[in-house]
């Protein structure tokens, strides 16, 4: 089974009410995206040892780069920064366990192909263009990214 927790899953609920506005800093809003991360590896794992799964968990994609003239600049930037600290929580909880043989779930580890850089991101990267299929969506062009990912993901090929 493939999971994908998409980048409005992973940005709303983590820090509640702190983060109307966006006038919090990520390091507040590190342990809620940290806590979170941690209840979502944790359940994956029960839910593959319960139904004798193996369960796959695909990453947050960057966010794209768009104009700063709508105004939604400080948003973006927050939500990158989400995105960034829930991909380096899926990335230090799943290689803990994977390196403890334990559990049946693995991270497709293809985001950081995805990048290019960028100086106005607090991230220092978004989507690169050709990924982009609509500054909202990526297109197809990632497949091979995703394929590779799960040839290297230590995953049971002959489940697949």
């Amino acid at each position: 089974i493939i999971f994908s927790a998409g980048e409005i899953d992973c940005r709303e609920g983590m820090g509640g009410p702190l983060l109307e506005g966006y006038q919090m800093d990520i390091s507040e809003c590190r342990p809620y995206v940290q806590r979170t991360a941690r209840e979502y590896v944790s359940t994956m794992t029960e839910l593959a040892k319960k139904y004798n799964l193996q369960i796959l968990l695909l990453p947050v994609a960057p966010h794209a780069h768009r104009s700063n003239q709508n105004g939604k600049t400080t948003g973006r930037a927050f939500r990158r920064s989400v995105i960034h600290e829930w991909n380096l929580m899926l990335r230090s909880l799943l290689k803990l366990r994977q390196d403890a043989k334990e559990g049946n779930v693995y991270l497709l580890d293809y985001e950081e192909h995805l990048r290019e850089p960028s100086t106005t991101s607090p991230t220092k990267y978004v989507l690169k263009q050709s990924f982009s299929a609509d500054c909202t969506h990526m297109n197809s062009a990632f497949l091979p990214h995703l394929e590779r990912s799960i040839e290297a993901s230590g995953c049971n090929m002959e489940v697949l």
